[in-house]
Parts: structure tokens; C-alpha cells; sequence
């Protein structure tokens, strides 16, 4: 009976295992090792933190769609790409900061940032400490021409109108460089996230951000030697492709997700962006696989859409919605997936209070099956690239997860600090949610 039994078992787990293989499309959108291995191939220093700077952007784009390619996506255009153009400052040479022994740190670091629109510089420069008169119209640029000036922003942080009157002062002042300067030091109490998108800026100066507690004594001088190049009219672009639907050919699902990041500085200071948002690219692609397979075939069409230039202002999103293939009134609903690559704490779904009715259907599947820990709903939010659907009238969701990954814009996120704790989930969250239309 025990000898029946185990032949019962053996032969269950190999119709099992047969199944498996006959029928991989039950597991494609489910299994995280396709979804890790494309993570780990977009986050790698071959595509250079997937920016404008050696046009790592590019290279991210044709590894997306040869992948399109392979699943055999239907086309809008001969390669997938729809192209735009952008202008970019990028750092792709020297980077070198030196101010002594009081600051011992000579490139990008924890405790230094080189503000993106940071124009080239070379030499020996003076330092001297920025005054409140040097806010009044009538001062003396001769004073600080061609000298980098040091501003002690920990001394406006409070939340008082004053101290928020200054820091939008010196804000401006670093913006427009009234004074003439060669460049500016802020000092700040903390680092924040390294942002990319002032890098659109063509400016004639130089902004360094230093974190004050690693400063010893007064900084005087300055040896810097930064390359940097404001390149006009960068082609870029978005990657898309579609599946079409079985009944509903001409409505639309779309999934999207933004593949660039902040990109690299100098030849070694690479975000690499693994969670943000190599982990939404991936899931993405995931679901094109899925529902690209015949057995999977939907009953309405499905948009996949790679964009490039969320971090520099949601550029790609917009231009697809102004140039879109598909009218806004047939997509039936925009998923975005940015920052999927955590999860098992949950997930926010930005706009599901706006759009209760498809928040719940997710809240619904997710109580039936226990995917997920919790899902939160917020209201509507300027943040990623669902905004532009949602702005020209169309319903559109942001989808991030809650767990543990990498510091946001910060060279750590990498695929070692990536838990992909709830990836599973998600991924079955959205195929069930897509489902549940066909069935409907």
C-alpha cells in the first residue's frame, strides 16, 4: 500500500512537472527569476545608471526592445522606439573636488554632490563666505567674479518665514548667479537625493553640496577639475509595443513603467536604479511575456510602454500621451509600475482614491487570494508617469511597493538590496485584475 501510494506520488509530480513544461505561460508572470535577471541587467554598470551620460539610456532602450521582439509584440513603429529630443547636461570625464585637509573627500560621496547643471571648471579657485549683503542689488560683483562662494544653509532650516524668505533667496541666487561667481558651496545639515532634473539647465557655474559635519575648519580654496558637456537636442526614447486584444482590439490596458534613471558621473559614479526603476521595467516586461504567449491572449488589447525622461520631468509619459497611438478615451485604464521590486509590506496604489471602483477590484482579488500584507489608496499625485494619463482625462493608477530596497536616488540601489519580497504578488495581483475584464 505504501509502495502504491509513493508510485501515486512520483507520478503526480511528474504530470506536475510535464505541466510545467508544456505550460511554462501559468508561471512566466509569477516567477521573479526572469524579473531579477532582467533587474540585474538593466541596474549594471554596462548600461551606466541608464542616463543621458554615455548614452546609457540608449542602450537600455534596445535591450527593451529586442526583448519586445522576442515576445513578439505588435508595432507601431519599425523598432519600437518613439523617438523625442531632449537637451541634458552630462558628466562624462573628470570629477575631481579638492579642498584641503579640512575636507578630505575629493569625489561624489555620502558627503558630496555635484548639483547636475554644474557647468565645466578647472583650477585653483578662492572661497569666501556668503553675506546678507550679498543679497542686496547693489553689490559689487567684483567682489566675488570668478570666486566660489560658501553658503551655510543649516543656518536657514528652520520652518520659520524668515529662514524660508533666505533659502528661497539664496535659491534664486544660485539659480541665476547675479554675483557673477565661478560657483557656489551649499553646507547642508543632511544630503538630500540626488536630483536630475536641473540638469536640463544650461548654466555658467558651479554648485557643490557638502554635508557640514564632515567639514574641519573653514574651507578657503578650491582645486577642481569637472568636465561636464550641456549636450543640445538628445534623441531619446520611448519603447512601446502592444498585444492585441481577442474581442476589443481597438481598447486599450496600458502597463508602463519608466526604464531611465540619474544616470552616471564621471566614469564610475553610477546610480544604478535597481528598485527606481529597473524593478517596474522588469515587471513590464514580465507581463508582456506573459500576455503576449496565445494561451494568455486578452480579450482586449494591452499597451506596453517603456518611457525615458521620468526623472528629468515625466518627459517621455507626456510626450506619448500628446503623441499617442491609442485616444485617450479607449484606454480602459494606465498601470504604472515604479519601485515594484519590494512589496512585502504592501503596496500604494497613488490615484486609488481617485478611481475607488478599479482600486477595489484589486482590494477584491487580493482579499480572495492573500497576495499581498495590505493595499493603502491616495488621491492623485503629480509623481510619476500614470500623471500625464490622468491630467488629459484617463484612468490611471501608480503602483509602488513597500518593503526593503536601496536608498532612493542613491548609488545603493542595487540588486543586493533589493528584497523582491512581493513581486510574486503583484504580478498576480495585475493579471488578475486584467482577467477579471475579460471575463466581464
Amino acid at each position: 500500500m505504501k509502495m502504491k501510494n509513493h508510485k501515486l506520488f512520483c507520478l503526480i509530480l511528474w504530470i506536475c512537472f510535464l505541466i510545467i513544461l508544456i505550460f511554462p505561460s501559468t508561471l512566466s508572470a509569477q516567477d521573479s527569476v526572469y524579473a531579477r535577471n532582467v533587474i540585474e541587467t538593466l541596474a549594471s554598470p554596462a548600461f551606466k545608471g541608464r542616463g543621458y551620460a554615455f548614452k546609457g539610456d540608449s542602450m537600455a532602450a534596445s535591450f527593451i526592445s529586442q526583448e519586445f521582439f522576442r515576445f513578439n509584440l505588435k508595432q507601431w513603429t519599425n523598432n519600437y522606439y518613439q523617438p523625442y529630443y531632449v537637451s541634458m547636461n552630462v558628466f562624462e570625464g573628470n570629477k575631481e573636488v579638492h579642498f584641503g585637509k579640512n575636507y578630505p573627500s575629493s569625489t561624489c560621496s555620502d558627503a558630496m554632490q555635484i548639483v547636475a547643471s554644474s557647468a565645466p571648471v578647472k583650477g585653483h579657485f578662492s572661497i569666501i563666505p556668503a553675506t546678507k549683503k550679498m543679497l542686496k542689488s547693489k553689490w559689487d560683483t567684483s567682489k566675488t567674479k570668478d570666486k566660489f562662494i560658501a553658503i551655510d544653509m543649516t543656518q536657514y532650516a528652520s520652518d520659520k518665514d524668515k529662514d524660508k524668505e533666505k533659502r528661497k533667496q539664496w535659491s534664486q541666487v544660485i539659480s541665476k548667479n547675479p554675483l557673477n561667481a565661478k560657483g557656489y558651496i551649499l553646507i547642508n545639515k543632511q544630503m538630500s537625493a540626488y536630483s536630475p532634473i536641473v540638469g536640463r539647465i544650461k548654466s555658467s557655474h558651479t554648485t557643490i553640496i557638502l554635508l557640514k559635519d564632515s567639514i574641519s575648519g573653514t574651507l578657503k580654496h578650491v582645486d577642481i577639475n569637472l568636465d561636464a558637456r550641456f549636450v543640445e537636442q538628445y534623441q531619446t526614447q520611448n519603447v512601446c509595443g502592444y498585444v492585441e486584444g481577442k474581442l476589443y482590439p481597438d481598447t486599450f490596458f496600458v502597463i508602463g513603467a519608466h526604464y531611465d534613471h540619474l544616470g552616471q558621473i564621471g566614469t564610475d559614479y553610477i546610480f544604478h536604479g535597481a528598485n527606481d526603476n529597473a524593478s517596474g521595467t522588469a515587471m513590464m516586461m514580465d507581463l508582456a511575456r506573459h500576455f503576449s504567449l496565445p494561451e494568455n491572449k486578452p480579450d482586449y488589447s494591452i499597451a506596453f510602454v517603456a518611457f525615458s525622461g521620468e526623472e528629468i520631468g515625466l518627459l517621455g509619459s507626456f510626450y506619448f500621451v500628446e503623441n499617442t497611438p491609442i485616444p485617450i478615451n479607449n484606454i480602459k485604464m494606465m498601470l504604472n509600475l515604479d519601485m515594484v521590486g519590494t512589496g512585502e509590506d504592501g503596496f500604494t496604489f497613488v490615484c486609488g482614491k481617485t478611481f475607488p471602483d478599479e482600486f477595489n477590484k484589486f482590494a477584491t482579488i487580493n482579499n480572495e487570494k492573500n497576495y499581498s500584507p495590505k493595499l493603502v489608496q491616495r488621491e492623485e499625485a503629480a509623481n510619476s508617469d500614470h500623471y500625464p494619463f490622468y491630467k488629459k482625462g484617463g484612468k490611471a493608477m501608480f503602483i509602488f511597493g513597500m518593503g526593503k530596497a536601496g536608498q532612493y536616488h542613491h548609488p545603493s540601489d542595487t540588486v543586493e538590496n533589493l528584497s523582491m519580497g512581493g513581486y510574486n504578488s503583484l504580478a498576480r495581483m495585475i493579471i488578475d485584475y486584467i482577467n477579471l475584464h475579460n471575463s466581464q
